[in-house]
């Protein structure tokens, strides 16, 4: 038998020339994929200072310049720090946008993506400035995700912490409304697409932290106020004493939905200890809302606002916005009390008890302008106000007008003792509110047995009550009064008279809010008589 034994014994050094060579190319394309790694990344790199220069100036359209500059590589990212946006028009001028610090971290796999991935962003101490549209100058872009370079970039996720926004007004001497941004976490951010946030942010106008999250974009950086917004928020720790002459506690939540520019908004807030400079009263109450905010600049439109406290409700429409020459911002208001409690009312703006109670509706205007004045000094009012079931709870004014009422349907004094029910009825007239004091013109009330009509004034910074009216009674008038007034009513008493035994009677309320008194204004028709 013949054996081949070459053939068997070649075969050993063939199989293993074989895994040779196999090795050799599979190593050949392993160092010829990491060369060309090494050539893609060196020429296309991202996390140099000209290449983070470039995407920063493609996403906002400005000038940007970066005091200094680290890299590293694994994993890939760099840090930039002192970052300047210029501005377009007098870029010598302070910079439209500045960061502390901006942080970028990549990987090797988001390197070869398409579009390129950043695994994340982070911001440090972003002050930005926005000035209005109507200026002429271009309308800055936060260097996130729109621009040239947009297209070709996602983030997975982009935190900012210390942020300022500043919406600058059409006036350059007017207070800016700024926003401070706490802490943002923005994720999903790609070119031309909405990305979703959670947001802590400290508001200046009214103070207090907002809490929110939803979705927000794509950003539009030719009309900032078109870029949409939606989702969630809680407003707590509101400080109301920012709008001057008011204060109280307030925590709201809501939704919200549409343009930066038009925001529908839906909620409701409830306030502790409301106070009005000028009262010694707070009261709570709750309101419940739907407004339109403009989040380029916090104007408001309320459509409407309906509040509660005590027994009373008031219901407000109309603009809390800033106007030209003014520094902040006026409130200008449809105000209507549909039902409600005439002593509620009282007690926001008085020192003391209210000196009436009963039902009271309201309807009327309410201006309330910007500045440090007093609340009550600077509200402007023009109301049109019923009373019914009216009652004096101060028993000097209640016994006045009950001996006038008593008088009129034929009571004697001795009849009036010990019956001091106080009886107003129909009370309507028009109140206007200005510098403090509160004209009351075409007022009109009844007693049983007589009608009055009457005008005057009511200061309510100090308390001051002068009104005057006319009152027809078929009653006697010495019964009004006493003493030596007495005697002379009774002689004066035909000069009163009318037609069917009706008399006309001029009274007063005067006095200080609390202890007036209503007395018969005879001087007054005597000497018209003359």
């Amino acid at each position: 038998m013949l054996i081949d034994h070459p053939r068997a014994t070649e075969r050993g050094p063939v199989r293993k020339g074989l895994v040779h060579k196999g090795l050799w190319i599979a190593g050949a394309v392993f160092l010829g994929l990491v060369v060309t790694a090494i050539l893609a990344l060196a020429t296309h790199w991202p996390f140099t200072r000209d290449a983070v220069t470039r995407s920063l100036e493609e996403a906002s359209g400005r000038t940007v310049r970066i005091r200094t500059f680290t890299k590293w590589y694994f994993p890939p990212g760099c840090t930039a720090g002192g970052i300047t946006f210029l501005r377009h028009i007098h870029p010598e001028g302070p910079p439209i946008i500045t960061v502390e610090k901006l942080v970028i971290q990549g990987s090797l796999t988001g390197m070869f993506s398409s579009p390129k991935r950043l695994s994340a962003v982070r911001i440090f101490g972003m002050r930005m400035q926005i000035p209005p549209k109507t200026r002429g100058e271009v309308i800055a872009s936060v260097p996130l995700n729109s621009g040239p370079g947009g297209e070709s970039l996602a983030i997975s996720k982009i935190t900012a912490e210390g942020a300022l926004l500043e919406f600058l007004p059409e006036e350059r001497d007017a207070k800016p409304y700024r926003l401070k941004i706490d802490s943002l976490a923005i994720t999903d951010v790609g070119f031309g697409k909405p990305m979703s946030y959670r947001a802590t942010l400290t508001n200046t106008e009214p103070p207090g932290v907002i809490r929110a999250e939803g979705r927000f974009g794509p950003w539009n950086p030719q009309d900032i106020g078109a870029t949409l917004v939606s989702g969630t928020y809680t407003y707590d720790d509101i400080d109301l004493t920012a709008f001057h002459s008011i204060s109280g506690l307030g925590h709201a939540r809501g939704k919200f939905d549409g343009p930066l520019a038009r925001i529908q908004t839906q909620g409701s807030i409830e306030v502790s200890a409301f106070h009005v400079d000028g009262g010694d009263h707070s009261v709570n109450l709750d309101a419940t809302y739907a407004a339109t905010v403009n989040g380029t600049n916090g104007d408001v439109f309320l459509d409407p606002a309906s509040a509660r406290f005590r027994n009373t409700q008031v219901e407000v429409r109309g603009w809390i916005a800033g106007h030209s020459g003014e520094s902040g911002k006026s409130a200008t208001l449809d105000v209507a009390v549909p039902k409600g409690r005439v002593d509620d009312l009282l007690i926001l703006f008085i020192k003391g008890q209210p000196m009436m109670s009963g039902n009271v509706t309201l309807d009327g205007k309410l201006v309330w302008p910007p500045g440090p004045r007093n609340f009550l000094e600077k509200i402007r009012l023009d109301l049109s106000f019923g009373m019914s079931g009216s009652r004096f709870t101060n028993p000097g004014t209640k016994n006045s007008i009950d001996s006038v009422s008593e008088s009129a349907q034929g009571e004697s004094k001795k009849q009036q003792e010990g019956d001091l029910r106080t009886v107003l009825s129909e009370i309507l007239g028009d109140i206007h509110l200005r510098d403090g004091t509160a004209s009351i013109a075409n007022a009109s009330f009844h007693v049983p047995g007589a009608h009055a009509s009457m005008h005057g004034t009511y200061n309510v910074l100090n308390g001051r009550v002068d009104l005057h009216g006319v009152l027809d009674t078929r009653g006697r008038l010495s019964d009004t009064t006493s003493g030596f007034k007495a005697l002379v009513l009774k002689a004066a008493t035909p000069l009163f008279k009318k037609e069917n035994a009706m008399r006309i009677v001029p009274f007063q309320i005067t006095g200080a809010y609390g202890d007036t008194s209503v007395t018969i204004d005879w001087k007054k028709e005597l000497g018209s008589r003359r």
